[in-house]
């Protein structure tokens, strides 16, 4: 199963174009539309770019302090299974 998600903005007559690429021709597939309305505060280019940036200032936030993995202990020597 593979989801897309994706914010489209209808036309002058209150429909959605969506073109959806399922990579093979004359596949069958099932396709599930959900329509949800948004909050009109944010256009949807708008929610997108502060996602954008909301991730942008995570990168990197790291770099100063390295994750490192502790060296492992040996493991225990067991007798073979006869």
């Amino acid at each position: 199963m593979h989801t897309v998600r994706k914010l489209y903005e209808s036309d002058e007559q209150g429909t959605v174009h969506v073109d959806l690429d399922v990579g093979a021709p004359h596949r069958r597939v099932e396709v599930v539309l959900v329509g949800q309305k948004i909050d009109g505060a944010q256009a949807p280019t708008e929610a997108l770019e502060t996602k954008r940036a909301e991730l942008e200032a995570l990168a990197g936030s790291l770099s100063d302090d390295p994750i490192a993995r502790p060296a492992q202990p040996l493991l225990e020597t067991r007798l073979p299974i006869e």
